[in-house]
C-alpha cells in the first residue's frame, strides 16, 4: 500500500491519485492523469476557475485542473459525500443562456446516465454553481490510447484484438441505450493502470455541436462522410470512427492523411485507405474484413451495430457479425457455426438409451391399436394368387395368362360408410374380423397380353387401372380367406358361334366360393349393371349369418348378390351391401369451388419461380444444399417409383421410364424453385435452424453434429409417435382401429419403395413446416406468436371435426404440432427431418407383435432401421470420444 503525502491515507500500489483526496500520490501521476474526450493528455500549468481546495456546490473539493476544451474545464476533484475521486467537467457560460441547447443537453446527460458498462466512463450527476453548468463523471487514471500509441506505434496483434473487442462492447452499450459519441478518437479513450479500455465522454462530444449548431463539431480525421457532409451522425458514423479507430490501433497509422477538409473528404469517396495487411503482415485477414466494412462510404454498407464488428473479430461468432450486419450468411458460414466437439458420451448414451425404449414402447403400442393385428391374416399374397388362379380355372378360364397383378387394400367404401352410422360401426370394429365386409381385400387382375397403367403417370397396375376395356380382362376380389367378394371378366370383342349352345351356369357355384348359403337367398331383379356382355343374369337377397348375428348388423340384415353369365362362364358377380358405392357413377362434384385454391397455388409457383431468379442471379441462393436435398428427394422418389412399376418387356417400358423421370424432375424442381426462393430469407434471418442441414451438405453424413441431430430427430420421432397413433384413433369413428398401408406386404421391393418413400415425404414436412413456421414469424414479427398461429394453422388443417371426439382429436392434434414447432426452434431442420423420417418409417409397415405372422419380417425392417440410424447418430455424436474416458 502506497500513503498519500496529502490525506495519509493508504491507496493501492498501482494507483497514481488519492482514491480519498484526488491528489497525486507523486510528481508523475499530475502530469500522465487524463480525463475526457477532446481533452489533453496532460496536467495544465494554469489552475484554471477553481483553486485546488475550492469545495464546489457544497460537495466537492476541487484538486486540480485536468485541462480545458472547447466543451469547457476538466477538474480533479473529492467527492465529500461519498468520499470518491471524481471528475468535474464544467461546460461553457454561453450553455446557461441557451434554454432549448440547455434543455437538449440535460436530456442527453440523463440518457448517457443509463449507460453502464466497464468500458464506458460513467457519468453521475449533473449541476450547476455559480451560473455554471457541470457534470460530474468517473475519474479514470491512466492514459490515452493516442498518448500510448504515440510511444510505441502500434499496439500488439493480441491486444488490439482485446482492446478492439473492448471498445466494441463498450460502444454497442451506449448505442442500445440510444446514446452516441460523435467523437470517437484515440485520444477520447483511456487505458487505465490495469490496463483496461474505457471509452470516454459518451454522448458528451456530440453535445457541442448541438451548441454550436453544427453537426460536423469534433475531430474531422475521426468523422464520417456523412458527419463531414453535416447531414447526419447515427449509430453507423460512431462505426466509422471506430473503424478508423482500430486501423490506427492494429497499424499505427491513420487511414487516411489529408492536408485539409475537402482533400479528407475527396479521399473518404473515392479511395479506400492502404489494406491493413500491406502496412502489418502478421494481422489476421479476419480483422481486415471487419475494418473495411466499416470503413464503407455508404452508412447502409457498414455493420449495423458494434457487436457486429465484435463478432466479426477473432474470437467472435461471425455467424452473428453477418447477422447483426444485416447480412446473408453463406452457407459455408452456417455450416461452420454450431458445436464442433460432438456429445458428451453420457449426454449420447441417455439419447441412445431413450430411443431404444421408446421405439420398443411404440412398437407394441402400433401393434395393439392397429387393424392388421385383429384380422386373422393367415395367407400370403402369393398363396392368395393361387386361390384365385385356381378359382377361375374352375370357372372355365384355363387360358395361361400373359401378364398378372395383385394387392392388398381396404374397403373404403365401408370406412365411408362407418362415418354416417357410428353406432353400427362401433360394434363392427369390436370383431372386424367377422361378417360382411371384410376390411381388407385381396385383388387379382390378369390379361392375355401385357399390362400397362394408363391413367395420368401412374406406373404401377392397380385394380382400376387400366380400365376393364379389352378382351381377355379378368379382375376378382377375395377376402384374406381367399372367398369371392366380387368378379369382372371382358369376353372376346369377336367370337365364333360355339358348334353346341353352352350350358347354363350353375350360380350356385359362386355361391360356394364366395362362402355364401344360397337357401338364405332370395332371387330379385338384376339392378347392378355389369360392363360385359352376358346372356344370363340373376340376383338374390338375403343374408349371411356371421354378418346378421354380428354387433351392430341386425338379424336378418339384407346382402344383394348380382351375377351375370356369357356362354356358361361367368362374366360378373358382386356382392353388395348398404355401404356399396357404384363407382361408375359418382357424384357431381363443385369444381368451381376449387378455383380459388388453383389460382392460390398458381401465383404462388409464379412468385416463388420469380425470387428463385433473382435469388440465383444474384449469388444469394444455397445452390450446393438446393442440389443434394433436390437429388435425394429425386433419386428417393424415382427409385421408390421404379420399384412398384409393373414392369413388362414391351415398349410400354419406356413409358414406365419417362413417366417416372417426368414426375421425378417435376418433384425436384418445385422443391428446388422453393428452396432456392425461400432458404436465403431463413439463412439471413434464421441461420440457426439450418446449422445441421448445412453441415450436412457441406460436410456429409459424418460430421458429429449431424449425427447428434440424427440422434436427436429419432428421439423425437419416437416421441411424436404416440400422439400420432392416439390422433389417428380419435381421428376416425366410433373407435375405428389404425389402418396401416398395406403395400408393403407384397414383398421386399414394395417394403423398400416405402421406406424410400418415407424419406422423402420427411424432407417435404420438415422443409415446408420450417417454412411455414418462418413466413409466420417474418410476418408476425415474434417468434412465440408466430409458434401459437402455426400450431393453430396445422391444427384446423389436419384436425378433424368429423371424428367421433372432435374436442379430443383437436387436443392431440396441438400438442403434436407443438412438439413439432419445439423441435424446429431447439433443434433445427435436420432434427425436424429426422423426426419426420422416423414417424414415416414406422408408419410404412403394419406393426405385429405375433412372430408367427408371415409378415413378421417385413414389418420389423422399419424399427430395426430407426435403430440403426440411432446407433449411427450416436457414434458419430461422440466425435471420436472413448465411451470410457481415461479419467
Amino acid at each position: 500500500m502506497v500513503r498519500c503525502p496529502s490525506c495519509s491515507r493508504e491507496c493501492a500500489d498501482d494507483s497514481r491519485f488519492c482514491s480519498h483526496c484526488a491528489k497525486p500520490l507523486d510528481a508523475s501521476s499530475a502530469e500522465t492523469a487524463v480525463i475526457g474526450a477532446v481533452l489533453s493528455s496532460q496536467s495544465s500549468v494554469d489552475e484554471g476557475r477553481f483553486l485546488p481546495g475550492t469545495v464546489v456546490a457544497g460537495r466537492y473539493r476541487i484538486a486540480g485542473l485536468l485541462g480545458r476544451g472547447g466543451m469547457g474545464e476538466v477538474y480533479r476533484a473529492t467527492d465529500l459525500t461519498l468520499g470518491q475521486a471524481v471528475a468535474l467537467k464544467f461546460l461553457p457560460e454561453s450553455l446557461s443562456r441557451d434554454d432549448r441547447a440547455l434543455a437538449r443537453f440535460y436530456n442527453e446527460v440523463r440518457t448517457a446516465r443509463q449507460v453502464t458498462h466497464p468500458n464506458v466512463c460513467r457519468v453521475y450527476d449533473i449541476g450547476q454553481t455559480e451560473g455554471l453548468h457541470y457534470i460530474s463523471m468517473e475519474f479514470v487514471d491512466g492514459e490515452d490510447l493516442g498518448s500510448l500509441l504515440r510511444r510505441i506505434g502500434r499496439l500488439p496483434v493480441d491486444k488490439a484484438v482485446e482492446t478492439a473487442q473492448k471498445l466494441c462492447a463498450g460502444l454497442a452499450a451506449a448505442h442500445e441505450k440510444g446514446v452516441l459519441h460523435r467523437d470517437l478518437k484515440p485520444a477520447n479513450i483511456m487505458i487505465d493502470g490495469r490496463g483496461h479500455v474505457i471509452i470516454m465522454d459518451f454522448g458528451l462530444a456530440g453535445l457541442a455541436g448541438q451548441l454550436q449548431g453544427d453537426v460536423r463539431s469534433g475531430t474531422p480525421a475521426y468523422m464520417s462522410p456523412e458527419q463531414l457532409a453535416g447531414t447526419e451522425v447515427t449509430a453507423r458514423s460512431d462505426i466509422y470512427a471506430l473503424g478508423l479507430l482500430l486501423y490506427e490501433v492494429f497499424t499505427g497509422k491513420r487511414a487516411f492523411e489529408a492536408a485539409s477538409i475537402v482533400e479528407l473528404m475527396q479521399m473518404q469517396e473515392r479511395a479506400a485507405p492502404a489494406g491493413i495487411s500491406t502496412i502489418a503482415k502478421d494481422i489476421d485477414p479476419a480483422v481486415e474484413r471487419a475494418i473495411m466494412r466499416c470503413l464503407e462510404a455508404d452508412p447502409l454498407r457498414r455493420p449495423s451495430s458494434a457487436r457486429a464488428v465484435a463478432a466479426a473479430l477473432p474470437g467472435g461468432d461471425p455467424l452473428a457479425a453477418a447477422m447483426a450486419a444485416g447480412e446473408t450468411p453463406s452457407p459455408d458460414l452456417v455450416a461452420a457455426a454450431g458445436e464442433t466437439e460432438g456429445l458428451p458420451p453420457k449426454v449420447a448414451i441417455a439419447w441412445l438409451a431413450a430411443v431404444l425404449v421408446a421405439l420398443a414402447i411404440v412398437e407394441a403400442l402400433a401393434s395393439a391399436m392397429s387393424l392388421t393385428s385383429k384380422l386373422p391374416l393367415e395367407n400370403s399374397p402369393e398363396v392368395l394368387t393361387r386361390d384365385a388362379q385356381s378359382l377361375l380355372k374352375s370357372f372355365g378360364y384355363t387360358a395361361k395368362p400373359a401378364d398378372r397383378a395383385w394387392g392388398l387394400q381396404y374397403d373404403h367404401d365401408y370406412s365411408n360408410y362407418s362415418t354416417k352410422h357410428p353406432s353400427e360401426a362401433a360394434e363392427r370394429w369390436k370383431s372386424p374380423a367377422v361378417g360382411q365386409p371384410p376390411l381388407v381385400t385381396f385383388w387379382y387382375r390378369q390379361s392375355p397380353r401385357p399390362m400397362s397403367a394408363v391413367t395420368g403417370f401412374d406406373v404401377e397396375v392397380t385394380y382400376e387401372d387400366p380400365p376393364m376395356v379389352a378382351s381377355g380382362l379378368v379382375r376378382l376380389r377375395t377376402d384374406p380367406d381367399g372367398k369371392l367378394q366380387q368378379l369382372e371378366v371382358v369376353p372376346p370383342q369377336v367370337e365364333a358361334p360355339p358348334d353346341t349352345p353352352a350350358k347354363p351356369f350353375d350360380w350356385n357355384r359362386l355361391f360356394q366360393a364366395a362362402g355364401l348359403d344360397p337357401s338364405r337367398f332370395q332371387a330379385t331383379e338384376p339392378r347392378w349393371t355389369p360392363l360385359a356382355n352376358w346372356d344370363a343374369r340373376a340376383a338374390w337377397t338375403g343374408d349371411d349369418p356371421q354378418t346378421g348375428n354380428t354387433p351392430g348388423n341386425t338379424p336378418g340384415s339384407k346382402l344383394r348378390v348380382e351375377a351375370a353369365a356369357w356362354r356358361g362362364k361367368p362374366v360378373f358377380f358382386r356382392i353388395v351391401g348398404p355401404w356399396t358405392v357404384p363407382e361408375r357413377m359418382p357424384e357431381p362434384g363443385n369444381t368451381s369451388s376449387q378455383i380459388p385454391l388453383l389460382i392460390f397455388v398458381n401465383l404462388v409457383l409464379i412468385s416463388a419461380c420469380g425470387i428463385a431468379w433473382h435469388n440465383f442471379r444474384a449469388g444469394k441462393s444455397d445452390r450446393r444444399g438446393a442440389l443434394k436435398m433436390c437429388s435425394i428427394v429425386g433419386l428417393g422418389a424415382a427409385g421408390a417409383r421404379l420399384l412398384v412399376a409393373h414392369h413388362t418387356a414391351t415398349s410400354d417400358e419406356l413409358g414406365v421410364f419417362v413417366d417416372t423421370m417426368s414426375i421425378t424432375f417435376l418433384i425436384g424442381g418445385l422443391l428446388w424453385i422453393v428452396y432456392l426462393a425461400l432458404e436465403p430469407w431463413v439463412r439471413r434471418r434464421w441461420p440457426h435452424t439450418i446449422i445441421g442441414w448445412n453441415r450436412f451438405a457441406a460436410k456429409g453424413i459424418r460430421d458429429p453434429l449431424v449425427g447428434r441431430d440424427l440422434l436427436y430427430g429419432m428421439a423425437c420421432g419416437l416421441l411424436l409417435r404416440p400422439l400420432t397413433l392416439t390422433g389417428r384413433f380419435f381421428h376416425g369413428h366410433s373407435g375405428q382401429p389404425i389402418l396401416p398401408p398395406l403395400e408393403p406386404l407384397l414383398g421386399v421391393r414394395y417394403e423398400v419403395a416405402g421406406l424410400l418413400n418415407a424419406v422423402v415425404s420427411g424432407i417435404f414436412m420438415g422443409l415446408f413446416f420450417l417454412f411455414l413456421l418462418f413466413v409466420l414469424r417474418a410476418l408476425l414479427r415474434k417468434t412465440w406468436l408466430a409458434a401459437i398461429v402455426y400450431v393453430a394453422v396445422l391444427v384446423f388443417i389436419f384436425g378433424s371435426l368429423e371424428a367421433t371426439t372432435p374436442w379430443l382429436n383437436y387436443a392431440i392434434f396441438t400438442l403434436y404440432q407443438a412438439v413439432f414447432v419445439f423441435i424446429l426452434l431447439r433443434f433445427g431442420l435436420m432434427a425436424a427431418i429426422t423426426a419426420a423420417v422416423c414417424l414415416n418409417l414406422l408408419e410404412s409397415c403394419p406393426a405385429t407383435l405375433d412372430f408367427s405372422a408371415w409378415y413378421v419380417g417385413l414389418s420389423l425392417i422399419p424399427p430395426v432401421i430407426v435403430a440403426l440410424i440411432a446407433v449411427y447418430g450416436f457414434h458419430i455424436s461422440l466425435a471420436g470420444r472413448p465411451l470410457i474416458g481415461d479419467e
